[in-house]
């Protein structure tokens, strides 16, 4: 059977201009095009707008979307797509409990302790670090080790948490400082940089050594999503950072 625009915009709910948008892009081709140029679609167009306004309605951009359905049959899709939506809800869940804590500590019927107010969204930054960087940190790092690294993350009482920081903020300062004076990386400013990004880690992950923290500086500037962390808070200081820690632990 074959479906119009029309016809498609009519049951999906999609614009029959964000239709030919998505042809246009080669998000969503149709079937084939009749002799006047009329876009139709049939059954497998159609599975795979499911699929784009699934990943849509989980907030992804249609650059990414368009590579995520480039790889991949339909299963494997939902069956991703189930899980995400799995950790959001229980992510949700977890929010409205510590809600009902605060607003019962707020009234004085209950008391809840400095862990248990961050506790959630601790848990939920993990998460986010270990979707995004989860392959590149067990490349460099046994999973033990990263194991013991969230756990003491979990555990990090508020105002250790607020040293990191300030110890990260303190650095960005710095950076900018060395860049703007074109310093040597063996600069004393070079230096401070270093210990505070020491401070950092050491507070962070609970562990510390120089292989630890080398390994770690060289994904600065070898994997994008580490660069991109970095130059976007501060253009450029991503190969200085990895710089200069790569001296201090060699």
């Amino acid at each position: 059977m074959y479906y119009s625009v029309k016809e498609v915009s009519d049951l999906t709910g999609v614009s029959t201009r964000t239709l030919r948008y998505y042809d246009s892009i080669n998000l969503l081709k149709p079937d084939h095009y009749t002799d006047k140029g009329y876009r139709m679609y049939r059954t497998a167009q159609l599975d795979r707008l499911q699929l784009i306004l699934f990943y849509k309605s989980l907030q992804f951009p249609l650059d990414d979307i368009q590579k995520l359905l480039s790889d991949g049959d339909t299963l494997s899709h939902l069956n991703l797509q189930r899980k995400r939506l799995i950790e959001q809800a229980a992510h949700i869940e977890s929010l409205i409990k510590v809600i009902d804590q605060t607003i019962s500590h707020q009234k004085g019927e209950i008391h809840m302790t400095e862990h248990e107010k961050f506790e959630t969204f601790k848990e939920h930054k993990l998460q986010e670090n270990e979707a995004m960087y989860g392959d590149e940190l067990i490349e460099k790092y046994d999973e033990a080790t990263l194991n013991k690294s969230h756990t003491h993350y979990k555990h990090l009482p508020q105002d250790s948490y607020d040293k990191a920081v300030n110890a990260e903020r303190k650095m960005f300062k710095l950076l900018h400082v060395m860049m703007n004076l074109n310093l040597d990386i063996t600069d004393p400013v070079g230096e401070e940089v270093f210990e505070c990004h020491k401070t950092w880690l050491e507070i962070m992950s609970g562990m510390y050594s120089k292989a630890y923290h080398f390994n770690l500086a060289s994904l600065y500037t070898t994997d994008e999503r580490f660069t991109q962390y970095y130059n976007d808070r501060l253009n450029g200081s991503a190969e200085l950072l990895s710089k200069i820690i790569m001296h201090y632990t060699k």
